[in-house]
């Protein structure tokens, strides 16, 4: 299959209530570069659900042509064939954080500490940027293979914050819930997200690393609500 006389289809990666993404190959290039496709195609006829969906596919894509970081996948094109949108995107090679720890189990603290050092200055600039990525998580950093560093990906539930609805707090409001469970701020739970809740997600994500536990796998404490993870990571200091 080949998409806008280019991309040909190589095979499917994920697949989603609102689309698939595919690994596609450029026929334009002599190299014949590899590049992720992701199609916006819902599954259930809901027009609301499908309005959020192209929404945040649009807004995807005027994000990610704006953003010039070398770890945020480049955006290659954007069009329409046969009444669907296509998003291509920059590949990148490597597993992703959550790959490897399934694959290996607990990470050591320097690993993690590494880690962190790497993704911090990617959410400096995003939210230099107005931007809140709101679904940082494992699986949503790749770990690229010629040189181990952390790339960001998955901006299909990103936020720019100058265009959200304000309340009267002062706090931003989502029309929808968006996240992963567990690595979501509470902020972010009750649609009232902020940059800071980037973090407390690049946290979780960071006491994943050091654990090898899912958020849901780990007690919290009844009175501060803080997640009890000390015990599975006794490594760190």
């Amino acid at each position: 299959m080949l998409l806008n006389n280019r991309f040909r289809i190589l095979k499917q990666l994920a697949k989603g209530g609102f689309g698939a993404t595919y690994l596609a190959e450029d026929t334009h290039m002599l190299s014949r570069r590899h590049c992720v496709v992701k199609q916006l195609q819902p599954e259930v006829p809901n027009q609301n659900c499908y309005e959020i969906a192209l929404k945040k596919f649009k807004e995807e894509a005027a994000v990610l042509e704006q953003l010039k970081h070398d770890q945020i996948p480049q955006l290659y094109g954007y069009f329409e064939q046969e009444e669907r949108l296509f998003l291509i995107q920059e590949w990148i090679d490597g597993p992703t954080l959550g790959e490897k720890v399934r694959a290996l189990g607990q990470l050591s603290a320097e690993e993690v500490q590494q880690m962190l050092l790497r993704v911090l200055p990617v959410l400096e600039y995003l939210h230099n940027f107005k931007v809140i990525h709101r679904d940082i998580k494992p699986d949503n950093l790749i770990l690229r293979q010629v040189d181990s560093r952390p790339v960001l990906i998955d901006f299909g539930s990103m936020k720019r914050h100058l265009k959200t609805r304000i309340s009267f707090s002062g706090s931003v409001i989502d029309s929808v819930i968006i996240g992963t469970e567990g690595f979501m701020s509470p902020e972010q739970a009750a649609q009232r997200t902020v940059y800071a809740s980037d973090l407390y997600s690049l946290g979780m994500t960071a006491i994943y690393a050091l654990t090898a536990k899912l958020p849901v796998e780990m007690e919290s404490d009844y009175e501060t609500g803080q997640f009890r993870w000390r015990q599975y990571a006794p490594h760190v200091s």
